[in-house]
């Protein structure tokens, strides 16, 4: 028998059967996540700890025996997209690759799910911010968006490489969304902030 043939054999059974490893992986993912431990690690150490126990695990399985470490990649990787836990630009960006189709979210869903990650990520900041910082009265809401934009920006365009060349000013919509989610100023009171220095 030729050689090929066996490569070929081992191939389309390891094919046939990723969509129920990545079915598994997504379970495992969502439990690995509410681990305590797992709590304090950065996406990117998340990941390189899952995909080390997905290799572990799939590797036992007769399709996926000698089979490359891109295999055992992309069923963690597609696994963590399934569970929806994080959105694919989150793991692009710590891939330095894009995610495989098909996705699990439209590309306008993906947009939405990332208007909401930042907003929420950015309320959450400003309420941190507003809390540990004890500003004097004189000091206002224009000049504390000012101090706050700058740290802001600069972890989005390390998190999101996406926005690597996007201006300051880009962001002030997230910025504004999110002061108002944080319920430490209303709308009205940061849109007249960013835009009339108030």
């Amino acid at each position: 028998m030729w050689p090929f043939k066996s490569r070929k054999k081992r191939a389309d059974a390891a094919a046939a059967e990723i969509p129920r490893a990545i079915e598994i992986a997504s379970m495992k993912w969502l439990e690995f996540q509410s681990q305590e431990f797992a709590h304090d690690w950065s996406l990117f150490e998340k990941v390189a700890h899952f995909v080390e126990g997905m290799k572990a695990e799939f590797g036992q399985w007769s399709a996926f025996k000698g089979a490359p470490e891109s295999i055992f990649l992309l069923i963690a990787v597609k696994g963590i997209e399934r569970s929806r836990t994080h959105l694919r630009v989150e793991l692009e960006g710590i891939l330095g690759m894009p995610v495989p189709e098909p996705f699990e979210r439209t590309d306008e869903e993906e947009l939405e799910a990332l208007k909401s990650v930042l907003i929420d990520r950015c309320a959450r900041k400003w309420k941190f911010f507003e809390d540990s910082l004890k500003f004097e009265p004189s000091v206002t809401l224009a000049e504390k968006i000012t101090l706050f934009r700058e740290p802001f920006v600069e972890g989005l365009r390390r998190d999101f490489v996406m926005f690597k060349d996007a201006r300051d000013q880009d962001f002030d919509p997230i910025i504004m969304f999110g002061i108002e989610k944080s319920g430490k100023s209303s709308l009205i009171e940061v849109e007249r902030a960013l835009h009339g220095g108030i």
